[in-house]
C-alpha cells in the first residue's frame, strides 16, 4: 500500500457504493467533529481534531462525486505501479551501497593490515639491528681483549683522521679507515 488513502480515512473498501461513501461520511464526520470536543483540550488537539475533520471532508468530497473518483483511483493506481518500479530501484541503491560499504571496509582493512606488517617488519629490522650492533661490539670487545695494541693503533689512527680533517697535517699521509 502506497499510505493513509481517502477509503482509508472513510474506513470503506475502493469497491464501495456512493451510499456506502455518504453513510461513512456521516459516521466519520460524527466521530471527528471539533465542537464534539470537550472545552479543556489544548490549542493543539483541537487544531488535531480540525484537521482529521477537514480529511474526512476532503474525502468525502473527491469519493462522492464520480468524476473526481474515477480521477482519484487512476492517480492511486498509478502510484502503486510506480511504487513497485520505486521499491525496485530503492532496493537496488541498497544492494548498491551495501556492497560498495563493504568493499570500502574490504580496502581500508587490508590498509591497516598493511601498515600493521611495515611495522612488525620495522621492528624486526631494528631488533636484528640492535643484535647485529651488539653482536660487532662483544665481537670487538674480545678482540681488544686478545690484541689490546689493536686499540692503541686504532685510536692513533682516529687521531691522524681528525688532524687530517683540520688541515694540520697533509692529506696523502693520511690512513683511511
Amino acid at each position: 500500500m502506497i499510505g493513509l488513502t481517502l477509503y482509508d480515512v472513510l474506513a470503506i473498501p475502493t469497491t464501495a457504493s456512493t451510499d456506502d461513501v455518504r453513510r461513512a461520511y456521516k459516521q466519520k464526520a460524527l466521530e471527528t467533529h471539533p465542537d464534539k470536543l470537550e472545552p479543556t483540550v489544548t490549542e493543539q488537539e483541537r487544531r488535531a481534531a480540525e484537521g482529521r475533520f477537514r480529511n474526512v471532508c476532503d474525502a468525502f468530497e473527491v469519493l462522492s462525486d464520480p468524476v473526481k473518483r474515477k480521477a482519484y483511483d487512476n492517480r492511486i493506481q498509478l502510484a502503486q505501479k510506480n511504487k513497485k518500479h520505486w521499491d525496485e530501484q530503492h532496493d537496488r541503491r541498497v544492494k548498491t551501497r551495501d556492497e560498495w560499504s563493504r568493499q570500502v571496509k574490504e580496502r581500508s582493512e587490508a590498509r591497516m593490515k598493511e601498515r600493521a606488517d611495515f611495522y612488525e617488519s620495522l621492528k624486526r629490522i631494528k631488533e636484528e639491528k640492535q643484535r647485529y650492533i651488539e653482536m660487532v661490539e662483544q665481537f670487538y670487545q674480545e678482540l681488544r681483549e686478545c690484541h689490546p695494541e689493536w686499540e692503541s693503533r686504532r685510536q692513533a689512527a682516529l687521531q691522524w683522521k681528525e688532524m687530517a680533517d683540520k688541515g694540520q697535517i697533509p692529506r696523502r699521509h693520511t690512513t683511511h679507515i
